[in-house]
């Protein structure tokens, strides 16, 4: 499911651009793109969050040209550097800021402050926001009834504004990289196989033939004068968040094979994260772990020691917060400053893991080479928890090969009795871990 025709707050849409990436992400898009009407603004920060998230998106925008009748012309793919577009951006808000002074004081003038309830904006102001402004101050019922009695074509408060010819405007998205998309164009009064073939020759690359909330309405005429002339089908939600109640992200997709053929054509031109697609270039992963998945590799390390080690351990296996560091031990006793053996006291024997010397030093490393360091600690520490029994057990070690001697023999003898030890001790196989230093 993918949607190509969406504004965010830099025009007349009430989400800020990173916000309307998080509804398409929740909506399951595929691919999204920004087209805010005669402005680029929000591109960068869409684009960021889009990353993020991981959802597929495209760079646009939507611009009107000069005709008989409304016409807007989507450019999908731009870069927003490009100066002719910045150029033609320009011209349009000059215009644009001169024709809503015009309206802004005509409803004034008949006692409609619309002014005062205009919300901020952080690009285009449109008569649509014009609109919800009415709507706010209690002038009409709705955003539309505000278009159909006051702002709509041949309406009272109705100015005309100038516009760039459509085959600059189509120019101008192809120097920036874009292909330019007719939309809504069942919204135009007009004859709309002549538009299409005057636009196809100016260098129009897609109709919109599924559009808005009611996508199915007229998909059939606009997909068929879209072959004839060879151009792309799209589809595009028009959506503006509460500024057009009913429309949703994604309502205009239909699972039709000319929308996958898009699809996949604009796969081919745009560099666009593809959920499926096969990685061929090197990508840096970003190393490191959480403390959860720390413990769980202290969890794993320790299964794979001999039950006899907790013998006597009754402290556990305790995961610290901090990093313990010494440059006298680095690098010449790495292990020092990763685990340490504590005897004695009231809080009896015990090993602490400390969690911010091995995120300090294994910040490089994999996941798998950060678990055998784990391992490597515990046998360590072990030495030191065997030196404290070597009486009791009457064993005697010189270097790691008796640790790895050990390790093999007690690995082959039965288990002991789960009840083996003194009355203050755990049962030999019980490990207690817990992250930052308090014990269960």
């Amino acid at each position: 499911m993918f949607d190509l025709h969406t504004h965010s707050d830099f025009s007349d849409g009430t989400l800020p651009p990173e916000k309307l990436i998080e509804e398409a992400a929740k909506s399951g898009l595929r691919l999204i793109a920004l087209t805010d009407h005669d402005t680029a603004g929000g591109v960068k920060r869409a684009s960021a969050r889009a990353r993020e998230l991981c959802v597929g998106f495209l760079r646009g925008i939507e611009m009107e040209a000069r005709y008989e009748d409304q016409l807007h012309i989507l450019g999908l793919g731009i870069d927003p550097e490009s100066e002719h577009i910045a150029e033609l951006i320009r011209l349009q808000d000059g215009r644009r800021e001169a024709r809503n002074a015009e309206v802004l004081r005509l409803l004034k003038k008949d006692g409609m402050d619309a002014q005062a309830f205009l919300e901020p904006t952080q690009g285009t102001v449109t008569r649509a926001n014009i609109a919800a402004a009415l709507y706010r101050g209690g002038y009409c019922a709705s955003v539309s009834e505000a278009f159909r009695l006051y702002l709509g074509r041949g309406k009272p408060y109705f100015v005309p504004q100038a516009h760039p010819d459509m085959h600059e405007v189509l120019e101008a998205i192809r120097e920036a990289g874009g292909v330019g998309v007719l939309a809504h164009p069942m919204k135009m009064k007009c004859d709309h196989r002549a538009l299409i073939k005057e636009l196809r020759g100016a260098g129009l690359w897609g109709v919109e033939a599924y559009y808005g909330a009611d996508p199915d309405s007229a998909s059939g005429e606009f997909s068929a004068l879209a072959r004839e002339f060879g151009l792309r089908v799209t589809c595009g939600s028009d959506f503006h968040g509460e500024n057009r109640p009913g429309v949703a992200l994604g309502c205009a997709f239909r699972p039709v094979p000319e929308l996958d053929d898009t699809l996949r054509e604009l796969y081919r031109r745009y560099p666009i994260y593809r959920p499926d697609a096969v990685v061929r270039t090197p990508v840096r992963v970003k190393r490191g772990f959480t403390a959860a998945e720390f413990q769980q590799m202290a969890e794993r390390a320790a299964e794979e020691l001999p039950q006899d080690f907790f013998l006597g351990l009754n402290g556990g296996i305790v995961i610290s917060e901090r990093a313990k560091l010494h440059k006298k031990s680095l690098p010449q006793r790495p292990l020092y400053v990763m685990g340490e053996y504590h005897y004695g006291g009231s809080e009896g024997r015990y090993i602490t893991l400390y969690y911010g010397s091995f995120r300090a030093i294994c910040r490089h490393e994999s996941p798998e080479q950060t678990e055998e360091r784990v391992k490597k600690v515990l046998l360590h520490e072990f030495r030191h928890h065997l030196e404290t029994r070597a009486g009791e057990h009457g064993l005697e070690y010189e270097d790691d090969a008796d640790i790895a001697s050990y390790l093999e023999e007690e690995t082959s003898r039965e288990a002991p009795d789960p009840g083996f030890g003194t009355a203050d001790e755990p049962p030999s196989s019980t490990t207690y871990f817990d992250s930052f230093g308090s014990q269960r």
